[in-house]
């Protein structure tokens, strides 16, 4: 009985199909998570191969001098294993000396270091971090990346502290470990933490800021151009009746791109990678009901409630952690994450991403492909510098970093932003800084922002709570006239609603008087003006009038009666109509905000024909894509495979980079004339393809015995193919 009673207290067995239904999901689970590790890991692994190539670049670009390539050349003569290990006593440099002197230097970023590993390391941290200022974070990241490359080299010979061994007579350890490599790291994490830790915890690109960049935006850029220019397309003229030169078009294009790119990365709180993988595919919107609200924001009319509630859809597929999330099959439970509905937002026009991402669409499909975008086709392409757009390639990180530089620098704006500088911005207004009764709620903006339910505690309090209690504990401002009370209420908000102290009404009174007194001089100017200028008509129509005759401006503008003030004034009310200059400067006095994006089709005839037009307009849509290819996941194909694709872009094309017919079936016009600008690389690749299709029968293994530079890439391999056909005679070289 006893025994009985034991065995009944063990838990229930499972039936045999449960078993195997839970042990497959315990695999399925576990499966998944391993794929995410190996994934993690493939992305490391490229990250720190870019730092190495970037490296290397870096250090033979100090070897392009003949004297140098002249000693490096001497020093490379000997191709034993330690000859750049060891060497005689004499030999050495000593650490005063000029590293660059060394014939070493050259080769020490080889897998096997040498003495000056340590020392080229430390001056490209240093190069990276202080000159180029980059953050904290890529420094220690190019440090573990040759770290990582050193300590595979030779078994356990290149681990730990770097020294010189007496005994074995050769440096042993990991030069990433060396003082100077600690040095620098030390040196450069106190750069930044003197700088507030703004390379890790972006500035945040306030609403203020995005206006500010936005103005700088117009002051040198005709924008209102191209609003006209799609205007007239929605009415049904034809891209090609507008005489738009590539000088022009490449202008507008770069500006709107970047409007358009800073408006959704500020509305939707993305971070740079999320944001440029953006494709046609991931926006769901009704052309027939958007395009008649585009055309009310054109015609600068004002948005009916109807329209004020139209909305087109983003799918933010590259969100963080939301792929995550579906592989732990949490998609059920959370179906609308990185979902979001965009609105019309007509009174904040730097920010209206509804506005300007169906302006950006219909000028690419309008101006640049000749068509509707495919669902492949990424929403923010690459442009090249001779003013074609690549639909099969995003921007880089590196191209946003330079927009956000560039405008920050142009609107006068201090301060180190950083391609995160947008997802700051945008949770802080509508957290603390939106109109009181428009702010949001914790929940609200952890849901927005894509944030996990952990996260409130450590980066929601990193991005919104330190800031909110910074600004409320903010007292630069104590000499201001008018306090605006931050530590009194919820970002200050009091201010808003307590009434008005007597100090600040009398020095309303006194900023109203002055405007009037302001005014009525210039009134008084403008009176004198047209007196003046009617007295110049009337002695100069002397002959033809009976009156009496004045015999100069001042007589006649002393008997002249001065017309009444209504009248001068509705006579300048009258439209003038000039042509707008376009300033590629700033104004010294900063223009107001206009307080609708309507505003921004201004009533003003622009001509859009350019009278000193010098480059014609390619044909639309067409596209030589880049080698090697960009994939979807941000990488590049290896270099090696350069000349393939160049074979297949040849035979077959690649839709999904907007090569949609072969290059081979090119008509002769499509890169001569207009189009000549594909001239040079229509010719070289077709140069690589005819030479491994016609000289080498498409056999693979012949052509690469003959040309072993397709391993470095498609440009060395054109050097060497472009030497072949001199040497047979199949192409003559041009004297330089």
């Amino acid at each position: 009985m006893a025994r009985l009673k034991k065995d009944s207290t063990k838990a229930p067995q499972l039936p045999d199909t449960a078993q195997k239904k839970a042990g497959r999901k315990t695999r399925s689970a576990a499966a998944k998570t391993a794929l995410a590790d190996v994934q993690s890991a493939n992305n490391t692994r490229t990250n720190y191969a870019g730092h190495v190539r970037r490296g290397r670049e870096w250090l033979a670009s100090h070897f392009e001098t003949p004297s140098c390539s002249a000693v490096s050349e001497t020093w490379r003569g000997d191709t034993s294993e330690n000859s750049l290990v060891l060497l005689p006593a004499t030999a050495e440099i000593h650490a005063d000396n000029d590293v660059y002197e060394d014939p070493a230097f050259k080769y020490a970023f080889e897998s096997i270091p040498n003495r000056c590993s340590d020392k080229a390391l430390a001056l490209f941290m240093s190069l990276k971090g202080f000159h180029e200022n980059l953050s904290k974070t890529t420094v220690e990241s190019i440090r573990s990346a040759f770290k990582k490359l050193w300590e595979l080299s030779d078994g356990d010979t290149y681990r730990g502290k770097w020294h010189f061994n007496e005994a074995k007579q050769r440096w042993e350890g990991n030069p990433a470990d060396s003082a100077d490599i600690y040095d620098v790291l030390s040196s450069i994490k106190h750069k930044a933490s003197a700088e507030g830790g703004d390379r890790t915890h972006s500035m945040a690109m306030t609403k203020d800021y995005m206006d500010r960049a936005f103005r700088w935006h117009q002051a040198v850029c005709p924008l209102e151009i191209a609003l006209q220019m799609i205007q007239k397309v929605m009415s049904g003229a034809r891209p090609s009746d507008m005489h738009l030169d590539l000088e022009m078009r490449t202008k507008l294009t770069r500006h709107l791109e970047q409007v358009t790119f800073a408006s959704n990365g500020w509305t939707l709180w993305t971070r740079c990678f999320e944001l440029v993988k953006l494709q046609r595919k991931d926006i769901s919107l009704d052309t027939t009901i958007l395009d008649g609200v585009l055309g009310v924001y054109l015609a600068n009319e004002t948005l009916t409630l109807s329209k004020c509630t139209s909305y087109f859809e983003i799918f933010l597929a590259h969100r963080k952690g939301w792929q995550k999330k579906v592989d732990k099959g949490q998609w059920e439970a959370d179906l609308r994450s990185n979902h979001y509905k965009i609105y019309p937002r007509p009174n904040m026009p730097a920010c209206d991403n509804f506005f300007w991402m169906l302006v950006w669409i219909k000028w690419l499909e309008s101006f640049h492909y000749g068509r509707t975008l495919q669902p492949n086709d990424f929403i923010f392409p690459a442009m090249s510098a001779n003013g074609v757009v690549h639909p099969g390639q995003p921007i880089s990180h590196d191209t946003v970093q330079k927009w956000i530089n560039e405008s920050t620098a142009g609107a006068g704006i201090r301060g180190n932003f950083s391609t995160h500088c947008f997802r700051r911005g945008g949770a802080q207004y509508w957290f603390m800084f939106a109109p009181v009764g428009q702010r949001w709620t914790l929940a609200k903006v952890r849901w927005w922002g894509g944030w996990a339910d952990g996260e409130q505690r450590d980066t929601l309090v990193r991005y919104l709570l330190d800031e909110l209690h910074a600004y409320e504990t903010d007292y630069s401002d104590a000499l201001a006239p008018i306090s605006r009370g931050a530590d009194a209420s919820l970002a200050g908000e009091h201010a808003l609603a307590r009434p008005a102290s007597t100090e600040e009404l009398r020095m309303v009174h006194a900023s109203v008087s002055a405007d009037v007194n302001s005014l009525r001089n210039d009134m008084r100017s403008l009176t004198s003006v047209v007196a003046q200028a009617a007295c110049t008509t009337v002695i100069a129509l002397q002959r033809l009038d009976s009156g009496p005759r004045f015999t100069n401006v001042s007589e006649c503008a002393s008997r002249t009666p001065t017309p009444p003030v209504r009248d001068i004034c509705a006579r300048a009310e009258q439209p003038v109509l000039p042509r707008p200059v376009v300033s590629h400067t700033l104004p010294t006095t900063e223009p107001s905000i206009r307080t609708s994006s309507q505003q921004l089709c201004t009533t003003l005839p622009i001509s859009i024909t350019r009278a000193s037009s010098t480059q014609k307009l390619p044909t639309p849509g067409l596209v030589i894509p880049r080698v090697p290819v960009s994939r979807p996941n941000g990488t590049t194909s290896p270099k090696h495979n350069s000349w393939k694709e160049i074979v297949e872009h040849w035979l077959v094309g690649d839709r999904d980079r907007g090569l949609t017919t072969p290059l081979k079936d090119w008509p002769r016009h499509w890169y001569q004339g207009a189009n000549r600008r594909f001239a040079s690389k229509y010719h070289q690749r077709a140069t690589i393809a005819l030479e491994f299709i016609n000289q080498y029968e498409s056999n693979e293994a012949r052509f690469l015995a003959a040309y072993p530079e397709a391993e470095l890439g498609h440009t060395q391999l054109l050097k060497a193919v472009n030497k072949a056909r001199a040497a047979r005679g199949d192409r003559i070289s041009r004297n330089k």
